[in-house]
């Protein structure tokens, strides 16, 4: 099965530029510099370069509202990037030792028994063995330390 990870929308993203509110409401933190390597932008899947403005704010990367919605924080470029193309890896601004990986139903429920933290270099085998599965739409890659949204997984077309 070939996957593919995803950045966040740029209709998202222009929203949230335009708006300045995050899923809350409310407006989202701007910050003058970003440290080396420290703040993964969620839309060109690239850290924020060291010295540029970065934004921070609460996410909720789903559709509908549910119980399973997960909201959490995420940085963007604060200036407009470009959003990454649709990759049959994961971004290369995934550095940890390990990721959380959860299935969610076509409903956006999460399906029980799949999240799991997952070594880096397992990523896509363990991705591709919950897209296997007929009752789930897609899977979340978040942050094992911080449970942070990172990135989607969708079955390539």
């Amino acid at each position: 099965m070939r996957l593919e990870f995803h950045a966040l929308p740029s209709e998202v993203v222009e929203t949230i530029h335009r708006t300045g509110l995050d899923s809350y409401g409310d407006p989202v933190e701007r910050h003058p510099r970003a440290e080396a390597g420290g703040m993964p932008c969620r839309h060109c899947l690239c850290h924020v370069a060291e010295g540029q403005p970065y934004l921070t704010l609460a996410h909720r990367p789903f559709q509908t509202r549910n119980p399973f919605s997960e909201t959490g924080p995420i940085f963007l470029c604060a200036e407009k990037c470009r959003r990454a193309e649709p990759a049959p890896v994961p971004p290369a601004m995934l550095q940890a030792d390990a990721y959380i990986l959860r299935g969610y139903s076509a409903a956006e429920r999460i399906v029980y028994g799949t999240g799991a933290v997952t070594p880096r270099s397992q990523l896509v085998d363990y991705a591709a063995r919950l897209l296997a599965r007929p009752d789930i739409a897609f899977v979340d890659l978040r942050s094992a330390s911080n449970n942070c949204f990172l990135c989607r997984i969708h079955r390539a077309d």
